[in-house]
């Protein structure tokens, strides 16, 4: 059946208002939705993190990212349909409110406060490594701690700053990983049809291996593959502040398909030709590796540059996301009330602070770990986290889709494709790779999947308890909407 977001909706129209969508402005344009839903999918995870996942699986590791992708394909939709359905700043957290439970939403909320704020620390980590190519005797620590507190900064001036800060580091991405598939492919050419000197050539997919190491490795490497796509569901928090989102999601939703097509399964092939895959490793950016094989100066600093720029984008999405989360949580009684303060330029300015205490502590990890050795202990814990955010979304696409079925909400013309068969397989899927991630003892670092696992659900279940018992005792926290 054709997929049209403007199609006719059928059933009840919600009557559900989430209260922490008060005093926010709707200042994003359709573009600006665009740029944040690339910023989303594609990262740190490309740009850092696939050099020692091509070491250990070979060229084979598109096998591990056309899995997954197709999971994040489903999961978007699943997200996107609920969205044009109600958008809102609480997103994933609010329609597990609506249609799940109260008890779910806290679990489900402070699942992605934990994932976005640790992906966070993770991001100006990476971002540390890239400052030091050029100047390997700085200590990591400093160029993270002024990433932060400069990006903290933006985010506090209005939602239009975080926008374009996003559009242009996105954009700037965007226009350097299609110049660097373009001119890989020219080398190639020219090594295999010309016999240009160059290391380039359609041969290295196979002459080492297409995976030299067998197949185990591309099920090791699911935890970093995850880890890669952490970001994309931001756009569904962009939905509250959009000005026109019935509009510009569905556009936004599709976009990333086709960036995951082509950046990801591309950028993986192409790297995979331009040298043998054991020349790449985790101490820097594959992109850099490959360039700075071709020997042409100023070229490999450049592409660390556009690395560091996605950095910047990634912790400017992750602190995006992850600060109105936590405000929608304030907003209900889930998490402290000074959170849950909005300034009048429509800024979660209480969560922003507390996030900036959350990435200082990661400064101090990175001080006292290194910035390499503090971008793996933070992929390691945080990978389980984005699982069990990403079954949290298909659960409650679920309730919604038993909802709509009893006449309780109205369906939607962007809907998810099979569901809810398709749902079901997804968490299956998620599941398995979460149980295989938290007892995976060939892992060096599989514990802290493990520890972070039962962390975050034995202790969602005791705050959820804490938080209910509060909010019966002192009501709900006023919220004064200042933005006017």
């Amino acid at each position: 059946m054709p997929i049209h977001p403007d199609a006719p909706v059928t059933g009840a129209i919600s009557m559900y208002k989430d209260r922490g969508d008060a005093g926010y402005k709707h200042s994003l344009g359709n573009f600006q939705i665009q740029m944040i839903a690339i910023g989303g999918a594609v990262g740190v995870g490309l740009f850092l993190g696939i050099g020692d996942r091509l070491a250990t699986a070979g060229p084979a590791l598109v096998l591990s990212y056309l899995v997954v992708s197709v999971v994040v394909y489903l999961l978007m939709r699943a997200l996107g349909e609920m969205v044009i359905y109600r958008p809102t700043t609480g997103a994933w957290v609010s329609y597990a409110r609506e249609f799940v439970s109260n008890r779910f939403a806290f679990i489900t909320g402070w699942i992605y406060v934990f994932l976005a704020a640790i992906a966070g620390v993770g991001e100006i980590s990476a971002l540390a490594v890239y400052v030091q190519y050029w100047w390997p005797a700085m200590p990591g620590w400093i160029p993270s701690l002024v990433a932060a507190l400069v990006i903290v900064a933006v985010n506090l001036l209005s939602v239009r700053w975080f926008g374009v800060v996003e559009l242009w580091a996105s954009a700037i991405k965007v226009l350097a990983i299609m110049l660097f598939l373009a001119a890989g492919l020219v080398l190639i050419v020219a090594g295999d049809v010309f016999g240009a000197p160059t290391q380039a050539s359609l041969t290295n997919l196979w002459a080492g291996g297409f995976a030299p190491h067998g197949a185990l490795p591309l099920v090791i490497v699911l935890a970093g593959v995850v880890f890669s796509f952490s970001a994309i569901e931001v756009v569904g928090v962009s939905a509250g502040e959009a000005r026109d989102p019935q509009a510009s999601m569905p556009r936004a939703i599709r976009s990333v398909v086709l960036r995951i097509a082509l950046f990801y399964i591309g950028s993986i092939l192409v790297l995979s030709m331009l040298l043998p895959t054991s020349q790449y490793s985790g101490s820097e950016s594959p992109f850099v590796t490959a360039l700075a094989s071709l020997n042409i100066p100023a070229l490999a600093g450049i592409m660390n540059f556009v690395v560091l720029t996605a950095a910047i984008s990634g912790v400017n999405a992750t602190l995006y996301a992850c600060v109105r989360l936590l405000r929608n949580l304030a907003a209900h009684g889930q998490a402290p009330r000074v959170t849950s303060t909005v300034s009048r330029r429509g800024v979660p300015s209480g969560a922003l602070i507390t996030i900036l205490g959350v990435y200082l502590a990661g400064i101090i990890m990175i001080y006292f770990l290194g910035a390499s050795h503090a971008f793996e202990v933070v992929l390691s814990a945080c990978a389980v986290f984005i699982l069990f955010g990403w079954i949290s979304i298909f659960v409650s696409h679920l309730g919604y889709r038993r909802a709509v079925a009893r006449g309780d909400a109205h369906a939607v013309g962007f809907r998810m494709p099979g569901a809810p068969i398709t749902n079901w397989v997804c968490l299956v899927f998620l599941v398995a790779v979460a149980g295989y991630m938290m007892f995976d003892v060939r892992n060096p670092h599989w514990y802290y999947s493990l520890i972070a696992g039962v962390l975050i659900l034995v202790g969602t279940n005791i705050g959820y308890e804490i938080s209910r018992r509060r909010v019966d005792k002192h009501g709900l926290p006023h919220l004064t909407d200042r933005s006017h």
